[in-house]
């Protein structure tokens, strides 16, 4: 929370100085495309339910938590009128590890682990925002405020040697187990601000900062050594801040 707290404060006072502002530089209006390139931090807000093991019930005070994740971003803007556009996120996938704490020991009963390695995997968060330039369209700086719809999907989910073994040792899985996190939909929300370079010039500086909603249903499967397929679920909250600095250009 306090990276937000500073990324919306840089923001914020970008829009102060713009609104204070008596020069004004580049157009911003409608019929604009800005094209940006950067890079992203992905900082999950993660909680999750109770892990549910189909056959043995809920296991108290478990919990699954995705770690931080950093890629390449590319952001655009088509401007359909002046102080309007729509916003398109995207990236190439962004990669996080996965851990898992509260599971029962197996050396000392009635025991609890802490957290352990449970796997990796990775996800696209495209994100389409409807966006509002508040300040005059020939601005030089332009602080932009946008709220949509979020879609990630998940893939390249893996299960790490460390929750292997556990398996292997402790429920009796027979067979590789895998791991699988459902898409999700939700909403988005982001506040962003472009800083053109000159006058003249097109090329700009772009930072942005993102909130989205991302809910998914994990599950893990493996055979176990009664010849039935055992089921391990729980619903995970990952609902991350995203951080993106890059360069840009207005055509």
């Amino acid at each position: 929370m306090k990276a937000a707290n500073k990324a919306i404060g840089v923001i914020a006072a970008a829009l102060a100085t713009t609104l204070g502002a008596s020069q004004c530089l580049a157009d911003y209006e409608q019929g604009d495309f800005v094209l940006r390139i950067g890079w992203g931090y992905v900082d999950p807000s993660d909680d999750s339910d109770w892990l549910d093991i189909n056959g043995v019930g809920r296991l108290p005070d478990t919990r699954v938590y995705v770690d931080t994740g950093d890629s390449a971003t590319i952001t655009a803007t088509w401007l359909f009128a002046d102080h309007f556009g729509l916003g398109l996120l995207a990236a190439i996938p962004f990669e996080h590890d996965l851990e898992v704490s509260g599971l029962p020991d197996p050396v000392n009963p009635g025991a609890r682990l802490g957290k352990v390695d449970l796997g990796d995997l990775e996800h696209l968060p495209p994100t389409l925002t409807v966006q509002w330039f508040p300040v005059c369209k020939e601005s030089w700086v332009q602080p932009y405020v946008g709220f949509g719809v979020n879609f990630t999907t998940f893939m390249d989910e893996d299960i790490s040697n460390v929750a292997q073994a556990y398996f292997e040792d402790v429920l009796g899985a027979v067979s590789n187990a895998d791991l699988n996190l459902d898409d999700s939909w939700g909403l988005a929300g982001e506040l962003g601000v472009d800083i053109m370079f000159g006058r003249d010039s097109n090329w700009l500086f772009n930072a942005a900062v993102w909130y989205l909603d991302i809910d998914t249903d994990a599950k893990i499967y493996f055979r176990n050594d009664q010849g039935f397929t055992t089921r391990i679920s729980t619903d995970v909250e990952v609902d991350p801040w995203v951080y993106s600095v890059g360069l840009g250009y207005k055509f």
